[in-house]
């Protein structure tokens, strides 16, 4: 069980290592008819070499415990690898809010690296995540 949801948005996180599965998504423009897959494959090749990776759609749970990314259903459908990402708040050692065209990406800085995420309201995600933080050093939730 999560616990206690405390925020809960709808993000964009970037993963590392993420496969598209292209033929899925191609049966997927077939079915609808329209698109044209290899187009599609060439601008998320780029995506992923500008970035490192590829920002997946999905949402984030903040609880006293943990910050939660969980990939929504469709990419679900196309991508496989990291769909979810879950970082103790007992593990992040730095939350900064970085810029972005029209949301700010948020990043968690961790002694294994970093993870990054994006939504509106960035700024006061951020802002919660160091409360929530700050009252888990000051008074340990148990076990």
């Amino acid at each position: 069980m999560v616990g206690e949801v405390l925020k809960s948005k709808m993000v964009n996180f970037l993963v590392t290592n993420v496969d598209v599965n292209y033929d899925r998504i191609g049966d997927l423009y077939d079915a609808v008819g329209s698109g044209n897959v290899n187009v599609l494959a060439s601008v998320m090749k780029s995506f992923e070499k500008a970035y490192g990776g590829l920002w997946v759609g999905g949402k984030m749970l903040l609880t006293q415990r943990a910050i939660h990314l969980n990939a929504n259903a469709l990419n679900r459908v196309v991508q496989d690898g990291t769909l979810d990402i879950e970082i103790p708040l007992d593990l992040i050692r730095g939350v900064t809010n970085e810029g972005g065209f029209f949301t700010k990406v948020i990043r968690l800085n961790t002694d294994a690296g970093c993870v990054k995420f994006r939504c509106y309201g960035a700024k006061e995600v951020v802002a919660l995540i160091e409360k929530t933080i700050v009252a888990r050093v000051s008074n340990p939730v148990a076990g």
